[in-house]
């Protein structure tokens, strides 16, 4: 005699303690998620992302490709502790990234291994077209046609178009003095708030720059750069900008609902 089955007869009870273990379980599996900053040569900005820690190192690559600008497989990948030191390279492309030793807050670092990027910076590199400083200077749709009609409507003592970036840079820093609240806008990025720490000329590159002591560990250093010290903070809590990006005045820190 066939004995009629309920839904019941197809499932084995589980214990309480078995529950809450599956429970447990299941829930430190949601919780694997990494916040990590991405770094590359390609931009000097870092970029705050959330990955799985299951994702292999293979497909982070490509997740990479669009923001290094070059292919997995010419891709290198260094990984940074939360202190931000060096702690290898990253090579078993079949690992995940728990297994690989990445965890939560650490930096990865992603270069291009074939030097495209570098090509850009090099004008050697790149093709031009040449054309006889007669013929150009002939031209009325060309830039040097265009500097010296401004120059000529702005009048003698005009400030040459070259320049203008140095001087708007200038004017903005003479608004900007350490211990002011401020807050940073680069491009697109995300606004940052801190407090000045650093106004003027540096050893690691042209011009006037404001040093950034900012609330949260979303700058690039502890105020260094290069071995050269400009002021103190924690490691990541730095940051060296333009003046034009920087806008001081009423800005206390944000709470976390703000963030």
């Amino acid at each position: 005699m066939i004995k009629n089955l309920s839904v019941d007869d197809f499932f084995i009870p589980l214990t309480g303690t078995e529950i809450i273990e599956l429970k447990n379980t299941s829930k430190s599996k949601m919780s694997e998620v990494y916040d990590l900053e991405i770094t590359t040569n390609a931009t000097d900005f870092p970029m705050e992302k959330k990955y799985a820690a299951t994702i292999s190192l293979n497909d982070l690559k490509k997740k990479l490709e669009l923001v290094v600008g070059t292919t997995a497989e010419s891709m290198r990948i260094q990984l940074f502790d939360g202190d931000d030191q060096l702690k290898g390279e990253l090579t078993d492309g079949s690992k995940s990234l728990k297994d690989l030793g990445v965890r939560d807050g650490y930096r990865i670092h992603a270069v291009d291994v074939t030097g495209g990027n570098e090509d850009f910076k090099d004008e050697s590199m790149v093709e031009k077209y040449e054309m006889s400083d007669d013929a150009y200077d002939k031209r009325t749709d060309s830039v040097r046609a265009w500097k010296k009609k401004m120059q000529e409507e702005q009048g003698v003592g005009a400030v040459p178009v070259e320049k203008e970036g140095d001087s708007a840079n200038e004017e903005a820093a003479k608004r900007i003095k350490i211990g002011d609240r401020c807050e940073v806008t680069v491009g697109a990025h995300m606004a940052r708030r801190g407090e000045v720490a650093f106004v003027g000329a540096t050893k690691f590159k042209e011009g006037i720059w404001v040093g950034v002591r900012y609330d949260e560990p979303v700058g690039k250093n502890d105020g260094s750069v290069t071995g050269v010290r400009y002021f103190e903070c924690e490691p990541k809590y730095g940051g060296f900008v333009r003046p034009v990006d920087v806008k001081v005045g009423d800005y206390p820190e944000l709470s976390i609902d703000e963030i």
